[in-house]
């Protein structure tokens, strides 16, 4: 068996059918079906339980998925190194960044660009569920994303907890209480399903209020022009509060310490993470300590 077939294997476990397996692989189906059966004739045992469509590992296939992955990532990690000899570090790096973009990350990126000039970058924009599917798949080595994350497939670490603004065209007399801004025209910066709007949703009936959404937006540049033309208010983290830097709006901080976003950077745990990628969460770590232009 060699890394090629442990390659296929890991592919086959981890997406439970043959067809996606040999899509995600650039094959065609009946080549990886030989594959494996060329696997479990080797071992002598089989490795998955077919179910129809679907496959389930077998105690021997868990055992050599185990194994394939630590192989393989071995594997990797040592094609990296022998590569960085003597050419420095190189490579390309794959970052997901939720919608709320997280504003510092240009300036590191110019300083990683400083330090490291033969690295590329793939940068890709998402609601962070979706960047959390595109990790699992490998699409992306790491994801700026807002937290909750409710699984412990992933590695993280905390940037910022940050707190709400609420943002509206008119200005606003007296105090800001929660049940004043659920009674709004709200506007959310997410979509149904999505980290921060079931956040906003679980927070207010935490405390006994239904806010009056009319609107989820996950473009932000839509947003603002919404709340600036009159379409309703929005509830915004400190973060994304850039989108009104020219808007004719009144902002008001949301005084309450238990109404907070988290965000931070995740990565699969089970991948091997590139040197390229260990490097820039290195700095990103840096630089939570000791901002650039601090």
């Amino acid at each position: 068996m060699d890394i090629r077939q442990l390659r296929y294997f890991t592919v086959i476990a981890e997406e439970k059918n043959i067809s996606q397996a040999a899509r995600k692989l650039h094959m065609s189906q009946p080549p990886l079906s030989q594959q494996l059966k060329l696997m479990e004739e080797e071992v002598g045992v089989g490795l998955v339980h077919r179910e129809g469509k679907k496959l389930r590992l077998t105690e021997a296939g868990e055992k050599l998925y185990h194994h394939a992955v630590q192989i393989t990532k071995l594997m990797e990690e040592g094609m990296e190194e022998v590569k960085e000899v003597g050419v420095g570090l190189k490579g390309s790096l794959k970052i997901g960044v939720n919608t709320l973009s997280e504003m510092s990350l240009s300036k590191l990126l110019f300083a990683f660009k400083d330090k490291y000039p033969m690295v590329t970058y793939e940068i890709h924009q998402n609601e962070s569920g979706h960047l959390l599917e595109l990790l699992r798949e490998r699409a992306i080595d790491l994801a700026v994303i807002r937290f909750p994350v409710h699984s412990d497939e992933f590695a993280h670490f905390m940037l910022k907890k940050e707190p709400f603004y609420f943002v509206s065209r008119e200005a606003w007399n007296g105090s800001l209480t929660l049940e004043k801004i659920a009674s709004q025209s709200l506007v959310l910066p997410s979509t149904k399903g999505q980290g921060l709007y079931d956040y906003t949703l679980q927070y207010f009936a935490q405390r006994g209020y239904e806010p009056n959404i009319v609107c989820a937006s996950s473009d932000l540049t839509l947003l603002s022009r919404l709340v600036q033309q009159g379409f309703g208010a929005t509830l915004v983290p400190e973060s994304a509060m850039h989108i009104f830097s020219e808007a004719k709006v009144h902002s008001y901080l949301v005084e309450d310490e238990d109404l907070s976003s988290q965000y931070g950077v995740a990565w699969m745990k089970k991948y091997y993470l590139s040197k390229v990628a260990t490097r820039f969460l290195e700095m990103y770590k840096e630089i939570t300590r000791n901002p650039l232009g601090s």
